[in-house]
């Protein structure tokens, strides 16, 4: 039957007479038999932010002396602590602060490094970030995985702080790269620095070539590749940058939009995300993914190991290399200069000790004939007659230390760096005429210690709480190696003169003060090979600034010219 054909539905009335009933009385309530209510109090509080509250209240809190305890939390906070291992933490906490830093647990240190991130234990940022940098340097050799954890961490405090650090010295120190947008922070930072210093690990990003895969890297060419590509990346940029500003433009400062990513701040850690939010937008160019700049830096790598290919003697070469010829040239002159300069070979020093023996005998022989020995003369002729030998050995134990640098930019474009290691360093012995071996250097298995950014490298104190002893004696090879600072009083001269002055780099004004001495041009050549650039670009970049301000050209050829050479007589080193 269908819905349509339904009859229509009928309701019964039905009225029940009768009185209502008085219903059920509901009885009076004892106060005796009343449960007294008990209140309940719940806290939204996170972990996060209880944390952050008790390390403000804790920041002055004294530890003293315990015990050390184990301890290890994936999430370590004071709550997760008991109270020895509280003791021992502050007791810890007292001695870091003091520059002494015990053998402790992970876990420890992870509470100290949130407490940096909020603000504890210090009032200038500068002072958090050196705070950061020494207890990372001092454990990181013990808990490799703080690497990992503090580079990604150090980075969001010198962001947040705005402290203008340079990431590529906290990418250095944890020897592996940051995440992609600081790469690209970093990258378009160097960009604009002059002369251009790219590490090879950042230009190993900026490549479709990885170099470190190939044959020739593995077998024969690793140092060669990894001291020559940044140094003509650097040449070839400065080239383009003084003579072909677009194409340079077009490189490293390209007309992208720019990028927004959002950058969660201290991923992982126990960190209250009221004080500096929980993201961070990182506004930057996307330089890695620039096509033009990485097939210009895959083409130079290239191109630069087919070069130390054929000159290393090893069979194949690299095909479909093509760089413009004004870099090839550029690359084939500096390759040039530096192999022929690194084939140079000393004389090997080869003592006979029958020889040394008969000689020292005639001597003895011969000084006691011609001399009259009074009373009380002996020692001091004795004296006297080892000062030569005392002055020979000086000589030849200076030139051990030939090309130290502690100053890693400077040892990147050093001459020093680059010559031959003398017969003293790169053999320790000397091989004696009958057969024997006298070993002339202790020293030479002794690792360098670590350069830090901080005043001092924190020690690593062994568990009876004693310092170990170090050896950290400052390099007294800097001032020597390293290009001293010219200074020009412009007092006498013209507004322009001034002017002129103050728009030089201070490479440019050492190059022009090497230009008025004796030797200009091999002096020109070091101050060009410790700047990662070129005389001529030097020379030209001169003339360029000199042409704005005064209307003429300083230099002519490679000199002064004649007509302004009293203009620098002010002009020292």
């Amino acid at each position: 039957m269908n819905n349509n054909e339904r009859e229509p539905i009928k309701f019964t009335e039905i009225d029940l007479g009768g009185d209502a009933g008085e219903g059920m009385r509901i009885p009076a309530r004892d106060p005796a038999a009343v449960t007294p209510s008990k209140s309940i109090t719940f806290s939204m509080e996170s972990r996060e932010q209880a944390f952050a509250e008790e390390a403000l209240g804790r920041a002055d809190e004294a530890g003293e002396p315990a015990p050390f305890v184990p301890f290890m939390s994936y999430w370590a906070t004071y709550q997760q602590m008991t109270e020895a291992q509280r003791k021992w933490y502050f007791y810890w906490r007292s001695e870091v602060r003091q520059g002494r830093y015990h053998r402790t647990d992970l876990s420890y240190i992870f509470i100290y490094v949130y407490e940096l991130i909020h603000q504890v234990g210090w009032t200038d940022p500068r002072e958090g970030y050196r705070l950061l940098d020494e207890i990372w340097t001092a454990y990181r050799d013990k808990f490799p995985r703080l690497d990992h954890y503090l580079k990604e961490w150090t980075a969001d405090f010198v962001l947040i702080h705005k402290l203008g650090i340079p990431l590529i010295h906290i990418t250095q120190r944890a020897g592996s790269l940051l995440s992609h947008e600081l790469m690209d922070l970093e990258l378009v930072r160097l960009f604009q620095e002059k002369p251009l210093q790219i590490p090879m690990e950042l230009l190993l990003i900026l490549s479709d070539y990885d170099v470190q895969d190939s044959r020739f890297y593995v077998e024969a060419g690793q140092e060669d590749l990894d001291y020559h590509i940044p140094r003509i990346v650097s040449l070839a940029a400065g080239y383009l940058r003084e003579k072909e500003s677009d194409q340079w433009k077009a490189l490293f400062a390209p007309d992208i939009p720019p990028k927004t990513t959002e950058r969660y701040l201290f991923h992982r850690a126990v960190y209250d995300a009221r004080l500096y939010g929980r993201l961070l937008p990182v506004t930057t160019i996307p330089i890695r993914n620039h096509a033009p700049l990485r097939s210009w830096v895959t083409q130079i790598i290239r191109y630069t190991e087919n070069k130390l290919r054929e000159h290393r003697g090893f069979k194949g070469r690299l095909r479909g290399v093509q760089i413009a010829p004004s870099i090839e040239r550029l690359v084939e002159l500096y390759l040039k200069r530096e192999l022929t300069a690194r084939q140079e070979e000393r004389p090997a020093i080869v003592i006979d000790s029958d020889k040394l023996a008969s000689l020292q005998k005639d001597t003895e022989y011969v000084r006691s004939m011609l001399t009259v020995e009074e009373p009380g003369t002996t020692e001091e002729k004795d004296e006297e007659s080892v000062a030569p030998a005392n002055k020979s050995s000086a000589v030849h134990s200076d030139t051990s230390g030939e090309g130290s640098i502690s100053d890693p930019v400077v040892a990147l474009h050093s001459e020093e760096s680059r010559e031959p290691a003398s017969v003293l360093k790169t053999d320790p012995r000397l091989e004696l005429g009958s057969g024997q071996v006298l070993d002339t250097d202790v020293s030479s298995d002794q690792e360098p210690a670590p350069v830090t950014e901080t005043d001092h490298s924190p020690e690593l104190l062994a568990d009876d709480h004693h310092a170990a002893s170090t050896d950290s004696r400052p390099s007294e090879s800097v001032e020597a190696t390293n290009a001293g600072s010219a200074a020009w009083d412009t007092s006498g001269l013209d507004e322009e003169w001034a002017r002129f002055a103050e728009m030089l780099a201070p490479y440019q004004l050492e190059a022009l003060r090497v230009l008025t001495g004796s030797i200009p041009n091999a002096d020109l050549n070091q101050v060009a090979d410790r700047h990662g650039t070129m005389p001529g670009l030097i020379i030209d970049e001169i003339n360029d600034l000199a042409m704005e301000t005064i209307g003429d050209l300083v230099i002519d050829g490679d000199r002064i010219a004649e007509e302004y050479i009293d203009c620098f007589e002010n002009l020292k080193g």
